[in-house]
């Protein structure tokens, strides 16, 4: 039963960190982060986002550089899915970015890892074809 709810526990987390991201509420997020929280995705030379970020000030510059690069039209998290501590979150996307005045639009995978009950390690697995026509 406790891993039950240990288990309920990360996805409400996670949920409530996602609620805040769209919400606007970085602050908030970034106090879900573990102090040497690791936040990452593929190496993509063409979307300056795509990268490793560490600690919460990292998590900050890559939210920053995120709002200053693309205006989401959609973002929808869609589906949750968890076992111990690690959470995965199926869901999908759709922004244009700011310089090109092109779109992406395709769906994408989030793995979360909790320690202590903060966020210590966050994986984005997106299309990054798509990202890289969208950035040129």
């Amino acid at each position: 039963m406790e891993t039950l709810t240990a288990t309920k526990n990360n996805v409400q987390l996670i949920q409530q960190a996602f609620d805040d991201f769209l919400k606007g509420n970085i602050p908030a997020l970034l106090e879900t982060c573990h102090e040497d929280v690791e936040w990452g995705s593929y190496e993509n030379p063409d979307v300056p986002f795509s990268t490793s970020y560490y600690g919460k000030k990292g998590v900050g510059e890559f939210f920053a550089t995120l709002a200053e690069k693309v205006n989401y039209l959609r973002f929808e998290p869609q589906q949750f899915i968890s076992e111990g501590d690690e959470v995965i979150v199926l869901g999908h996307h759709t922004g244009t970015v700011k310089a090109t005045g092109k779109s992406f639009d395709h769906d994408w995978c989030f793995s979360f890892k909790l320690q202590d009950g903060k966020l210590k390690r966050f994986f984005s697995y997106v299309d990054t074809r798509d990202q890289s026509r969208a950035f040129n």
